[in-house]
């Protein structure tokens, strides 16, 4: 029995789509956890890493960039599925 983690450097489509949608709903809950910090009168606190993106760029800076890997991993998990049909 082989796990996600033995191809030797390559992604799989499970490993694609576990991380590829895992990041995406990362995003979603960044952009909407942000969304309710600016709708409060309160505030919040974020990790500083979300912070600094969020001060760069706004809220959707900060998802983006989880969206982005996510759709980078999407892709990687669908191009090793298509290359291994060949």
């Amino acid at each position: 029995m082989s796990s996600d983690d033995d191809s030797e450097g390559e992604v799989t489509l499970a490993q694609g789509l576990k991380y590829g949608l895992g990041l995406i709903a990362i995003g979603v809950g960044v952009f909407l956890v942000l969304t309710m910090i600016e709708g409060s009168s309160r505030g919040g606190r974020v990790h500083w890493l979300i912070a600094l993106l969020y001060y760069i760029g706004g809220k959707w800076t900060a998802a983006g960039l989880f969206w982005l890997g996510g759709v980078v991993f999407l892709g990687l998990g669908i191009r090793a599925q298509l290359r291994d049909r060949e």
